[in-house]
């Protein structure tokens, strides 16, 4: 066997025999390939390496049904395009979960938030009504204070107190 590279028979039957060697020998083969395309096809660097690993990792456990190298080849850049297919399918489910979420949150604030306008418009009422109740020097201390906001030297200035 060469040092830099095997003959398609070396590769099938080394393949049989379980030999590393020809597994990191087709490894630095294709990986640098394999890597650019599936980059190429999901956008994404780290996925792509993850996706070329993964499909090794399926070639060698399937490696006994190989009858040549333009097999392995098919094989590999097939089974690549279709992870990376997945992935993207995968990736496509997420942003539109995603934006459900988003949308949900969205909603459920606006719901809550317009709950609690409801809440607190139904107890101003309730406070005006209780308020015009009181004696009317009270009312008119209680409107300037908490409706008005104003101090209570600004209070006793329009008072006249």
């Amino acid at each position: 066997m060469k040092s830099s590279q095997f003959t398609e028979t070396e590769i099938i039957d080394g393949l049989q025999r379980n030999d590393s060697r020809i597994f990191d020998y087709l490894f630095n083969e294709y990986y640098t390939q394999l890597q650019y395309f599936a980059e190429r096809l999901v956008s994404n660097r780290e996925e792509a390496q993850d996706i070329v690993i993964t499909v090794f990792r399926k070639f060698w456990s399937l490696k006994d049904n190989f009858q040549s190298n333009n097999n392995i080849k098919a094989f590999l850049y097939i089974t690549i395009r279709n992870q990376c297919l997945d992935y993207l399918r995968y990736r496509q489910r997420f942003n539109e979960v995603k934006r459900e979420y988003e949308s949900h949150l969205l909603s459920a604030s606006a719901i809550k938030q317009s709950e609690h306008l409801i809440i607190e418009s139904d107890l101003i009422n309730k406070i005006y009504k209780e308020v015009q109740k009181l004696p009317n020097r009270c009312r008119e201390i209680f409107i300037l204070t908490y409706f008005k906001g104003l101090k209570t030297k600004e209070i006793a200035s329009v008072l006249k107190i």
